[in-house]
C-alpha cells in the first residue's frame, strides 16, 4: 500500500506541476518599453477641498466619513514623461466606481455612468487609457463617482507605458494568481471529463464530480477576483461573476460533505444546505429585481460561509478523534479543511481591508489558491487511489467468478457455466445444437498408468476441442471425462465435418504419443428435435446418442461401458 500511495502521490504532484509548467509557458510575455508607477503627487479634490501632492494610497484618509454611494473625487496631476514609446497608455483600476478621463481638460475616456445613473452594478475593472503620442507636459485628470458603499477605501497603482506591454506587464503582475486558477480550471475540467466517463461504472466517484466542479469554480472566482478575466475576454460582468462562483462555494462544500458520509444531524444539515442554496439565489433576486447591489448582501454569504468552515473545522476535529485508519476518508477530510480555512483566511483578509489593519496588496494573495491546490492534489490522489482499489477488488470479483464457472484443470468453462448458457439459449430464438462428448478409456489410462498422465489426456483433448468448436459455441467440461459443446446458431455449420476434424486430431496424437490410445464418442441434437422442449431435453438426445455411439465403440474395442 505505501509504494503505490507513493507511486501516486508522485503522479498526482507531477500532473499539478505539469499543468502549472504550460500556464506558465502560456503567460511567458517580455516587454519591449518601460513602465512606470504614477502614483504620487496627485492634487485631489473633494467638495470644495483640495489637497495637494496626495499618494493613491492616502486617498480614503482624506474623506471624514466613510464613503457612500454618490460621493465623488477629483484627481489630476502631470503625466511623467518616460520617453518616446509607441503607444502610450495608462492601466487605471476602477473599484465599484463610474469615472470620466480627461487630457488637458478634454474627455479621453469614461466608464460606468451610464450604469450609475439607472442604478446598475458597476463592478471592479482594469481600464487602458490610451494617450497621444505628444503627451509630454499634459495633465490628466481623474473625476469619480462612487457606485458603491466604500468604493474609494483604496486605490491601485497607476501605470504609464506602452500599451502593448502594459498588457504584458500587467499579465507577469498578477502571474501567480492567473497560474493557479487557470491551473484549477484546467484541473477541474480534467477531473470532471474522468468522473463523467467513469461514475456509471463506480457510482461512488459522484463526490468527484462536485469536487471538480468547486475546483473550477474556484478558479474563476481567483481570475475574476483579481480582474484577470476581463484582461482575456472582453467583459463588464467579471465582478457578478466573481460574486456568483463566491456564493456557490458553499452549496458545494455541504454536497461535497454529505457524499463523504461526514455529515451528522440530518435534518438540520439539510436544513442548513437548503439555506445555503436559498441565500445567493435571494440574493440574485434583490440584485435583478430591486437593484440591490451584490457588495450591499454579501454580509449574508460571510455568515453562511462561517457555519460552514466551523462545520467543515468540527468535522475534521472529529475524524482526527476517531485516529480512522481508512486513509481515504482521512485525506478527503484533510482537503477539505486545508481549503476551507485558506477560504476563512481570505475572508478576515478582506474584511480587515476594509478598516485598513492590512494592504490590500496583503489580503490579495491567493491563499485561497494554495488551499485549492491542496484540495486539487488530495482529489487526484484519492481518485487514482480509489480507481486502484477499485480496479484490483473488480479484478478479484472477476477471478473468484472464474473460479465458480470455470473448470480447475482445463479453465473450460465448467457444469454451472454450461448450464447458465443452456438457460439463456431457451429465452431466444435460434436452432442451437448441443454436442455430447465422453472420453474413451480414461479410468484404464488413471489406473495404469497414473492420475497425471489421465489429466494430460484430458487437457490435451481440451485443447483439440477448443481448437475445433471454440469459434462456433461454448466448450464446457461438465465432469470427470465428460464434455459439452453449444452451438447457438449451428444452422450453417456442418456438425458431421467438426466431429470428424476433431477425431483427425486426435489420430494425429495417437500416431506421436502411442502409449494409449486416444478417442471420444460423440452425439448431438438439434432444438428443433424436441420442439417445445427445455433445452436439458436437447441436451439428454444428444446424451443418449452419445452413448449409443460409445456402446458401439467399446464393443468394436471389446470394452465394457460404464452406463
Amino acid at each position: 500500500m505505501n509504494k503505490r500511495l507513493f507511486t501516486i502521490i508522485a503522479l498526482s504532484t507531477s500532473t499539478a506541476v505539469a499543468i502549472l509548467l504550460l500556464c506558465s509557458w502560456f503567460l511567458n510575455m517580455t516587454h519591449d518599453y518601460p513602465s512606470v508607477q504614477v502614483n504620487k503627487d496627485w492634487t485631489v479634490t473633494i467638495g470644495n477641498e483640495e489637497y495637494p501632492h496626495v499618494n493613491l494610497s492616502e486617498i480614503h484618509t482624506l474623506f471624514k466619513t466613510k464613503t457612500k454611494r454618490g460621493d465623488t473625487l477629483i484627481m489630476t496631476r502631470e503625466i511623467p514623461y518616460i520617453g518616446d514609446i509607441p503607444i502610450p497608455a495608462i492601466i487605471f483600476r476602477s473599484n465599484y466606481s463610474a469615472f470620466e478621463c480627461y487630457l488637458d481638460d478634454k474627455l479621453i475616456y469614461e466608464y460606468g455612468l451610464n450604469k450609475y445613473i439607472v442604478n446598475k452594478f458597476v463592478g471592479k475593472k482594469y481600464h487602458f487609457i490610451t494617450l497621444p503620442r505628444k503627451y509630454r507636459w499634459s495633465h490628466i485628470t481623474f473625476k469619480i463617482t462612487a457606485c458603491e458603499k466604500g468604493a474609494f477605501s483604496y486605490f491601485d497603482p497607476i501605470y504609464l507605458g506602452n500599451h502593448p506591454d502594459l498588457l504584458t506587464f500587467l499579465i507577469s503582475k498578477n502571474q501567480f494568481v492567473i497560474l493557479i486558477g487557470m491551473f484549477l480550471f484546467v484541473f477541474g475540467m480534467f477531473l470532471l471529463t474522468l468522473s463523467l466517463l467513469f461514475v456509471s461504472y463506480v457510482p461512488e466517484l459522484k463526490i468527484q464530480l462536485f469536487a471538480s466542479l468547486l475546483c473550477i469554480n474556484i478558479g474563476l472566482y481567483l481570475v475574476c477576483y483579481s480582474n484577470m478575466m476581463s484582461i482575456f475576454v472582453d467583459t463588464d460582468a467579471e465582478t457578478e461573476i466573481e460574486y456568483f462562483t463566491l456564493f456557490l462555494f458553499v452549496p458545494l462544500c455541504y454536497i461535497i460533505l454529505y457524499f463523504m458520509n461526514e455529515l451528522e444531524r440530518k435534518k438540520l444539515m439539510m436544513g442548513l444546505f437548503i439555506a445555503s442554496v436559498i441565500i445567493p439565489i435571494f440574493q440574485q433576486f434583490l440584485y435583478y429585481t430591486f437593484s440591490i447591489h451584490l457588495k450591499r448582501t454579501l454580509l449574508l454569504f460571510d455568515i453562511n460561509a462561517i457555519i460552514i468552515f466551523s462545520i467543515i473545522v468540527y468535522c475534521f476535529v472529529r475524524t482526527v478523534r476517531q485516529k480512522k485508519n481508512i486513509f481515504l476518508e482521512n485525506l478527503q477530510m484533510v482537503g477539505m479543511f486545508i481549503l476551507s480555512t485558506s477560504g476563512f483566511i481570505h475572508l478576515v483578509g478582506y474584511t480587515l481591508t476594509t478598516y485598513h489593519i492590512i494592504s490590500v496588496e496583503t489580503a490579495t494573495f491567493p491563499i485561497i489558491g494554495f488551499g485549492a491546490i491542496f484540495y486539487a492534489m488530495t482529489q487526484l490522489t484519492y481518485y487514482l487511489l480509489y480507481i486502484t482499489k477499485t480496479y484490483a477488488q473488480r479484478k478479484e470479483h472477476e477471478s473468484l467468478i472464474h473460479l465458480a464457472y470455470a473448470d480447475g484443470l482445463t479453465d473450460l468453462p465448467n457444469r454451472a457455466n454450461a448450464d447458465r448458457e443452456l438457460k439463456k439459449l431457451e429465452k431466444s430464438n435460434y436452432d442451437y445444437c448441443i454436442i455430447s462428448i465422453d472420453l474413451n478409456g480414461l479410468k484404464p489410462v488413471n489406473d495404469k498408468l497414473g492420475h497425471a498422465e489421465g489429466d494430460k489426456y484430458i487437457l490435451d483433448f481440451s485443447k483439440i476441442l477448443t481448437s475445433t468448436f471454440a469459434e462456433h459455441g461454448m466448450c464446457a467440461r461438465i465432469g470427470g471425462d465428460e464434455f459439452i459443446v453449444i452451438i447457438r446458431d449451428a444452422d450453417s455449420l456442418n456438425i458431421d465435418e467438426l466431429i470428424t476434424k476433431m477425431s483427425s486430431a486426435l489420430d494425429v496424437l495417437n500416431a506421436l504419443y502411442p502409449t494409449y490410445v486416444r478417442s471420444v464418442a460423440t452425439g448431438y441434437a438439434y432444438r428443433h428435435e424436441r420442439p417445445g422442449k427445455s433445452s436439458h431435453e436437447v441436451y439428454l438426445l444428444a446424451d443418449r446418442r452419445m452413448y449409443e455411439n460409445k456402446k458401439i465403440m467399446h464393443e468394436k474395442l471389446g470394452i465394457e461401458v460404464r452406463m
